[in-house]
């Protein structure tokens, strides 16, 4: 669209025009100096909710496409420089991108464009929404991929590093035989360490590679969590740790074994980490919910909310352990892919509880 001085058309043949395409148009006119609008047409009463009366002029609509006082001040400044290139250049059209806030509530991407006719300008909302959330999307799981490796570069170094410098102390060195047992027991943590580290690594791997393949059975969570807690034996019994588990009323529940194993080995390996020691865990149920709790130290809603969004960064534990680093966003990732929901809540100092959804009724 450009900008003209020579199109003659009325207000109505103007209005039957922009009424039968099939974006949101808006149209205001320049009178004495002020923008004011004298046509919303059905596709933006219908998208964007706002009608006419509700926004006689431009500072009214812009308020309300853009509430927030800071961004709105941006877009304006932005519109208002690409109008004034356009009058300048004496051809083309003003075109933003712009977070619009609709009358229902939402906020979507529109391509926004203006079309300079004499005193009149036509502005229509191109919806980008899906393709901004989409690139939004991308941008932030390449972030926190190339997050992700460098966590896995440092920690895979780490205890192989510290493995290597033990068996030389001992190979070099005389040693009486409680400093031997001693150095046994490092080596033996190290290497869990090292395997848990390697085990979630390959997890990672198949799901950002989508090697993943369900297979839905009949859940035994009794053996489930038995063979779980069989593997966390040792550190769990270490900070003397107590252990309930009642799951006898989740019954019925289809779903991907070996998906469930890893995503409650972390939930639990989590809850043992971030208790203290003589601490309690219980592991309950319901119909559909399997919840684990614990009287740990808790944790802010900051770090929930972080958590949520996959933009957690690992802590140490109460016995100063260290964090894998990507136990708790490859349990998200699962989780969605099993068709369950996560749903966690703590308050410092007094524990969280974690909250696995069972949806039975979605097919993965």
């Amino acid at each position: 669209m450009f900008l003209e001085d020579d199109i003659d058309i009325s207000r109505i043949e103007l209005k039957k025009l922009v009424d039968f395409l099939p974006y949101p148009i808006i149209i205001r006119e320049n009178i004495e100096g002020e923008y004011l609008y004298f046509f919303f047409n059905k596709n933006f009463i219908k998208k964007i909710g706002y009608r006419i009366h509700q926004a006689p002029t431009n500072m009214d609509l812009v308020k309300l496409l853009y509430p927030d006082k800071n961004y709105r001040n941006e877009i304006v400044a932005e519109w208002t420089a690409r109008e004034q290139s356009v009058k300048l250049a004496g051809k083309g059209f003003i075109k933003i991108k712009a977070h619009v806030s609709c009358k229902s509530g939402e906020q979507k991407w529109f391509e926004v464009k203006g079309s300079i006719i004499k005193n009149m300008q036509i502005v229509a909302f191109v919806n980008i929404n899906s393709d901004i959330v989409l690139q939004e999307k991308l941008k932030k799981k390449n972030l926190n991929n190339d997050r992700m490796l460098s966590i896995l570069g440092h920690d895979l170094r780490s205890p192989i590093a510290n493995l290597i410098s033990i068996s030389s102390m001992a190979e070099q060195s005389e040693i009486s035989q409680q400093e031997f047992i001693s150095m046994m027991k490092i080596i033996k943590e190290e290497s869990l360490e090292t395997l848990q580290l390697l085990d979630t690594t390959f997890n990672w791997a198949r799901l950002n590679f989508n090697n993943i393949r369900h297979s839905r059975v009949l859940i035994d969570f009794n053996v489930l969590l038995n063979d779980v807690l069989k593997a966390c034996k040792s550190t769990f019994e270490n900070k003397n740790i107590t252990f309930t588990v009642d799951v006898g009323r989740l019954n019925n529940i289809h779903n991907d074994l070996g998906i469930l194993t890893v995503i409650l080995r972390n939930l639990i390996s989590n809850a043992i980490k971030f208790t203290s020691e003589n601490g309690c865990i219980s592991i309950s149920a319901s119909s559909n919910d399997l919840i684990i709790t614990d009287n740990g130290i808790g944790m802010t809603s900051e770090m929930v909310e972080a958590i949520l969004d996959r933009n957690y960064s690992t802590r140490r534990g109460t016995a100063n352990e260290k964090g894998v680093g990507i136990g708790l966003q490859l349990v998200m990732n699962l989780v969605e892919k099993i068709n369950c929901k996560l749903f966690i809540s703590s308050e410092v100092s007094k524990g969280t509880t974690v909250r696995i959804f069972f949806m039975e009724h979605k097919e993965f």
